[in-house]
């Protein structure tokens, strides 16, 4: 199958925690990228979810983030060691801090 992605990803894991339903969830993020990012997570929202987001990164910066859940995935019990389970969302609103620290983790002049 050919590759889709317009943008390279970039494995960092970040603790993440996000609205849903009226409750906080948290997990973690599997990969960044300029357009959105993956979260593994035990709660898995339903695709096109709007989701208020917030990442707390090293270093104490916390970005709060609008994003839409693109698409959830649960794997098999037997495969969860090596393939994560969790949701793709992609940003609505994304603060000028988050393309900071991409550029800082692609080692691209910002």
């Amino acid at each position: 199958m050919a590759e889709r992605r317009q943008f390279s990803r970039i494995k960092k894991r970040y603790l993440v925690e996000f609205q849903a339903l009226g409750r906080t969830c948290c997990g973690f993020t599997h990969n960044l990228s300029p357009m959105g990012l993956f979260v593994c997570s035990t709660y898995l929202p339903k695709p096109g979810t709007p989701l208020s987001m917030r990442i707390k990164v090293p270093g104490g910066n916390k970005f709060t983030m609008g994003v839409k859940v693109v698409r959830s995935y649960r794997v098999p019990q037997r495969l969860a060691r090596f393939v994560p389970s969790g949701f793709s969302v992609r940003f609505e609103q994304a603060p000028e801090e988050y393309f900071q620290l991409l550029a800082r983790l692609f080692r691209v002049a910002a």
